[in-house]
């Protein structure tokens, strides 16, 4: 399997190659759903934040109070474990789950979240043996993967002066805060695939093998994807420049949308996970070793469902399904009760997490809103 940039993980991988197979290239007619929901993390041996969507249901809980101490102190002279979660707690434990759970609603505000982003503190990776005297926290998306055209808002800025840069702004913007969460799927994630892919076939063809290296591969190219994709590195929008062009846009609500997704991709800068111990980097890579898969992405951006990043993005996910391989979580770090400060930046960081994940889900109903309204199945 291809290996994907990710900005976002800070532990050691182990990449997984399965075999080419010899198959036509599928496109997405729409948003594929791979398969239900599934949890990388055990929920019996962790302390879970609620789904960001609300708490549906009692989580179980095995975190020992000697590891749980640790970390309630620390939040009670951050102020952020107070009295009242305290009060309706039974144990150490049941009490940090109140005060992160708070974190999380409050930075939510109730909105809904299309990516079912899952949170835990906990003292193993599912069937892994426990590690004594150590912690992970694990922040991972589901298997049904998101995606945004961007076509629709191409299409409604036709006469704008500006067009080109604010549609190659609003993919870096998409793109950039993406990446902060969890694995994104774009234009070099597709270029990635597509070279990898393009070896292979080269590869059996020079062994003689029948292969489709035009129609499977090169069909694809992602030198054919639009332009202000591929070079918004170039024409994304300086920074003294945004307002006057966002200003330029016409309806009201896309123009409001352009004004979050900037806010949101600024903000997501902000988070800065702490960096491990060459120790818990260790530890980490040994609990992890079963997960020899890449991440799923948890969000595709392109400018329409036929172009060459949704078929590599398809081509991609529905190999990891297949492989049967485990699928890291885009974010795991690892540390000891003790690192109190370590646990405290998580801390710092969880509320930006949370805000961007929001942030991309309403962009996420946005562009399915215009794709609908488009009615470009009737065309």
């Amino acid at each position: 399997m291809p290996i994907l940039k990710n900005r976002v993980r800070t532990f050691c991988q182990r990449s997984k190659h399965v075999a080419v197979q010899r198959r036509r290239r599928r496109t997405l007619a729409g948003r594929g759903k791979l398969d239900t929901s599934v949890h990388l993390i055990g929920p019996a041996h962790s302390l879970t934040l609620p789904t960001l969507a609300g708490i549906k249901e009692r989580f179980e809980f095995s975190l020992g109070c000697d590891s749980a101490l640790p970390l309630t102190r620390a939040l009670i002279q951050r102020g952020l474990l107070r009295e009242d979660h305290l009060q309706g707690a039974t144990s150490p434990v049941g009490a940090l789950e109140g005060a992160l759970t708070e974190i999380v609603n409050q930075n939510f505000a109730g909105a809904k979240d299309e990516f079912d982003m899952n949170g835990c503190i906990t003292d193993r990776l599912d069937d892994y043996r426990k590690q004594d005297g150590v912690l992970f926290f694990v922040w991972s998306n589901s298997m049904d993967p998101q995606y945004i055209p961007l076509l629709p808002v191409f299409e409604k800025l036709e006469g704008n002066p500006h067009r080109e840069r604010l549609m190659a702004s609003l993919y870096q913007w998409l793109y950039g805060a993406a990446s902060r969460v969890f694995v994104p799927f774009g234009f070099d994630e597709a270029k990635n695939v597509y070279a990898w892919r393009r070896e292979c076939y080269s590869e059996a063809r020079e062994n003689g093998e029948d292969v489709d290296l035009e129609g499977e591969v090169e069909a694809a190219d992602p030198a054919k994807v639009m332009g202000y994709i591929r070079d918004s590195h170039k024409l994304i929008l300086k920074a003294k420049e945004v307002d006057a062009a966002v200003g330029s846009i016409a309806d009201p609500k896309l123009r409001a949308a352009f004004v979050s997704a900037n806010r949101m991709f600024l903000e997501s800068r902000r988070i800065k996970l702490p960096s491990m111990s060459e120790d818990s980097r260790r530890i980490l890579d040994d609990a992890a070793y079963y997960m020899d898969a890449y991440p799923i992405p948890g969000l595709g951006i392109s400018h329409w469902r036929d172009d060459p990043i949704v078929a590599w993005f398809d081509e991609f996910c529905q190999e990891q399904f297949e492989s049967g391989s485990t699928a890291r979580a885009p974010i795991i770090l690892c540390f000891r009760p003790k690192e109190t400060e370590f646990f405290l930046q998580i801390i710092d960081v969880l509320p930006v997490l949370v805000r961007t994940i929001a942030g991309l889900s309403e962009w996420v109903r946005f562009a399915a809103e215009l794709e609908n309204a488009c009615h470009y199945g009737d065309r």
